[in-house]
């Protein structure tokens, strides 16, 4: 469960550079919002495991939802200009 979230975090960047490329600018917000619901489904299974255990084991799925949300709030607020790197070279690309 663990893994999958650096395969998805790689994948949100290439995602803004080719939503770009195909000039959908509404589909922008796709990828984070489906990431986001992931994370939030990721956190109820985190916390049902942890079920009534010590502090540090709800202290730590905290530090995982927080972590994960601050990846991706960073990932999509990088992902606007590569939107626009991939508007460029549809540009480019289509006129030449």
């Amino acid at each position: 469960m663990f893994q999958i979230m650096r395969h998805i975090f790689a994948g949100l960047p290439i995602a803004s550079v080719l939503i770009g490329f195909a000039g959908q600018p509404a589909a922008l917000v796709v990828p984070p919002a489906l990431t986001a619901g992931f994370v939030l489904i990721r956190d109820r299974i985190i916390r049902r495991r942890v079920g009534l255990a010590a502090w540090p084991s709800d202290g730590f799925a905290r530090h995982v939802l927080v972590d994960d949300l601050g990846w991706l709030l960073f990932l999509t607020l990088a992902g606007l200009p590569l939107f626009f790197i991939g508007a460029f070279l549809r540009g480019v690309l289509i006129a030449a």
